[in-house]
């Protein structure tokens, strides 16, 4: 927070010359709008310009392309706008999408995948082959490799029983478009740490990190409504179209299509499902979350997997998992197994024979979760929500030089300032308090770094505390106004109570009120973007 743009506090220039500086975060945004960056979203890189020997000077590709990402987003959020199809952005499904991958990036450890810690450990000490780091060749053979290993750690994650909890937010988004893309779960890493690493017994190191961040950036432009088919590039490469079939919840699109960059996996091993023209993807999972709380999402249903459905009963109140083995079957078979299914064996784990088995056929028209508020807390949000962006890019170049206070508590400030928008877009009654307690916390943060650490009154503190300190008013006043509002009804009710009771059962009876209140069937759901958890 402390670090918007780069201040050298002893210098006498210009504030708008320290702004726009060659080490100040502007400059290094613009700076990274360039046509290199733009092919590393391809794929369209050579071995010779990104072979290093030494894994630590692998640039964090991640960072490279993020200014192209956030530009392609609002120009797709452009492009659809003025084309008439605006029901495939929202603004709160968006941002919820975004801040999900601002999670993903800070759970990895200096913007590095978390695998790369055992893969150094298994390299140095059980590497059975030690290819050049230099060959093309080895750049080569890690590319296909790497697309491998994700194809298996892709699916393990959807069919492996609780695996399936490290990657639900990914699907959770009932749109399909870039910021999806971005729509990542924190602790996924986990989940594809082991499969990344068998390439450790002959990959050197800096190979794989190199294609573990390509192979990751080159899906993004996957998650696109507006391409169609590729034409001949689908018979080798993974393509929008394919990737709207991993998305959709159909049964026909049920655990189908996990390749990244190749689509030939998905071929040989019979989980390729092409997009259906006459039965187009419906987005999201089996029973759709109806909620942008971001801790929720990432974390709800791996406790659900861990701890909930090995406990399930029948209508009858009788356990459906009725034996130990059963028990943990419930854990470690997919996510859709109940006993009776038939599954048959994939590598370590279990899949289901027919993945689309007891998978309801999605309703037309699809109704999404949507909650309308009004526009100035909208663009209250978009204002914070740009402030977000900015803080954040900036923590993530300059991460590795905070102290673990600062970077604790950039982290609250982030995970705060994102269940701040979760709350409002779910229009729930503490979403005001939230936001004073958030706005407060900043204040004190930067007052007390005023008063304590040398540096003083920076124009970029003066901004944070200004922008802060007038959105803790606002909300101030704003509940104040609330509390006068329903002072002055409760006098009314008493006074005209006959009043009130017509009213509210005009209210009640009003077909439009809230469609996004509409009550779903009534079913105890854990997906694996598939089979569903059902109580009868």
């Amino acid at each position: 927070m402390d670090e918007i743009v780069t201040l050298n506090a002893t210098s006498s220039s210009s504030y708008f010359d320290r702004v726009f500086t060659n080490t100040s975060f502007a400059y290094r945004l613009w700076h990274r709008l360039d046509v290199t960056n733009l092919r590393h979203i391809f794929y369209l890189v050579s071995p010779y310009e990104t072979i290093v020997e030494n894994w630590e000077n692998v640039p964090n590709y991640n960072i490279e392309v993020s200014a192209w990402w956030l530009t392609l987003i609002f120009l797709e959020f452009l492009v659809i706008r003025f084309s008439g199809h605006e029901d495939r952005y929202a603004l709160n499904d968006s941002i919820t999408s975004i801040c999900a991958g601002m999670c993903s990036q800070i759970f990895k450890f200096g913007g590095r995948t978390i695998a790369i810690f055992a893969y150094l450990f298994i390299w140095n000490n059980f590497r059975i082959l030690e290819l050049p780091w230099d060959s093309p060749w080895t750049w080569i053979l890690c590319l296909i490799t790497q697309d491998f290993m994700y194809y298996l750690g892709h699916r393990a994650v959807h069919e492996a029983g609780f695996f399936w909890g490290l990657h639900t937010i990914h699907h959770s988004s009932e749109y399909y478009n870039l910021s999806t893309a971005l729509r990542q779960a924190a602790i996924q890493d986990f989940g594809l740490a082991f499969y990344d690493c068998i390439q450790a017994f002959f990959i050197p190191p800096p190979i794989f990190l190199i294609h573990r961040y390509f192979s990751e950036i080159f899906q993004f432009w996957l998650h696109t409504s507006l391409l169609g088919s590729l034409g001949p590039l689908g018979i080798v490469f993974n393509t929008p179209s394919y990737h709207r079939v991993h998305h959709g919840r159909n049964p026909y699109c049920i655990d189908r299509n996990y390749g990244g960059v190749f689509i030939i996996w998905d071929k040989m091993f019979y989980t390729f499902a092409p997009e259906r023209h006459d039965d187009p993807p419906i987005y999201g999972l089996i029973k759709n979350e109806h909620n942008f709380n971001q801790i929720w999402l990432q974390f709800h249903t791996l406790k659900e997997l861990l701890f909930d459905k090995w406990r399930m009963r029948d209508e009858k109140g009788e356990p459906i998992f009725t034996t130990f083995k059963e028990k943990l079957k419930a854990i470690f078979y997919p996510p859709g197994y109940f006993p009776g299914v038939e599954t048959l064996r994939f590598f370590h784990w279990w899949t289901l024979v027919d993945p689309a088995t007891g998978v309801p056929e999605v309703e037309h028209p699809a109704i999404k979760y949507d909650p309308s508020l009004e526009i100035w807390k909208k663009l209250y949000c978009i204002g914070h929500f740009i402030l977000l962006l900015c803080i954040f890019m900036h923590f993530e170049y300059d991460r590795l030089e905070l102290s673990w206070i600062d970077f604790g508590i950039k982290i609250a400030f982030f995970v705060c300032t994102m269940q701040m928008f979760g709350a409002f877009f779910d229009r729930v009654w503490f979403a005001p308090y939230l936001e004073i307690f958030r706005c407060t916390g900043v204040i004190s943060y930067f007052i007390y770094k005023i008063c304590f650490d040398g540096i003083g009154l920076l124009p970029n503190r003066v901004f944070m505390l200004t922008v802060f300190g007038i959105s803790a008013i606002l909300w101030i006043g704003y509940l104040a106004e609330q509390a006068v509002v329903k002072h002055i009804r409760i006098q009314h009710l008493a006074i005209f109570p006959a009043t009130f009771e017509a009213s509210s059962a005009t209210t009640a009876n009003d077909p439009k009120q809230d469609s996004n209140k509409k009550q779903q069937p009534q079913i105890c759901v854990i997906s694996s973007n598939s089979l569903s958890l059902q109580k009868q």
